[in-house]
């Protein structure tokens, strides 16, 4: 999106508040959040889905309280503040089980799942990833939770940057662990295609440099990749 076009977006919002227009000031917030959140200027992006969620916090739906949630947890996600955006997406997964929102439970299982992933915290996320997997099907999403797919494609490009890098040093410690990271994005980003040739490298580099705690954890991950 142009500078000019965000300009217009800006302009709208500050229509929408002089009318009280909640919808309308959700809507341009949501969409000025994630043109930031695009751009990787996610201290841009924060205030936005932060204003987006005080609209809700006292008169909003559950369901839009949680995407708020989520949203916000995404941004922390991107700038790599685990901590907080466990803490967002956890308050979220508890609003899309009140709800019964199945559709939101299972993406939020699912980033849950990675954001441990990402912390080396291997056993903690295949629990939750299996949750995911067993759990009842709800209705296709219809992108309320599309800035939770973004984040994870967007992870995975820069693993795929990173592990580029990396071989261009020849340096197999910085290949492994971005590769290693990146088998869970691909899977649950609908690119299981990818995964065999990734495995491929993964356990000759593992072996290379006696990452015992991988060799153990890439058998169960196989094993809970064939559920899906």
């Amino acid at each position: 999106m142009t500078d000019s076009a965000v300009k217009i977006l800006q302009e709208s919002l500050e229509t929408f508040r002089e009318k009280s227009d909640v919808p309308g000031q959700l809507q341009t917030l949501y969409q000025l959040g994630k043109v930031y959140q695009e751009r990787r200027q996610y201290n841009k992006a924060l205030p936005y889905f932060r204003q987006a969620f005080d609209l809700l916090k006292d008169r909003g739906k559950l369901k839009d309280r949680t995407l708020a949630l989520a949203n916000l947890g995404c941004v922390f996600w991107d700038m790599a503040q685990l901590k907080k955006a466990l803490n967002h997406f956890a308050e979220a997964l508890k609003l899309a089980e009140e709800t019964g929102d199945k559709t939101g439970r299972r993406i939020l299982l699912i980033i849950i799942g990675i954001t441990h992933w990402r912390k080396g915290e291997w056993e903690r996320a295949m629990e939750l990833f299996e949750k995911a997997i067993r759990a009842p099907a709800g209705p296709t999403d219809d992108g309320n939770f599309s800035g939770l797919q973004e984040a994870m494609e967007r992870g995975i490009a820069t693993l795929k940057n990173r592990i580029r890098i990396a071989k261009e040093g020849n340096d197999p410690q910085r290949i492994l662990l971005p590769a290693f990271s990146m088998v869970p994005l691909l899977f649950f980003a609908g690119l299981k295609n990818e995964i065999p040739g990734l495995m491929e490298e993964i356990s000759p580099l593992a072996q290379k440099l006696q990452k015992q705690n991988i060799l153990d954890t890439i058998p169960k991950l196989q094993k809970l990749i064939e559920l899906d």
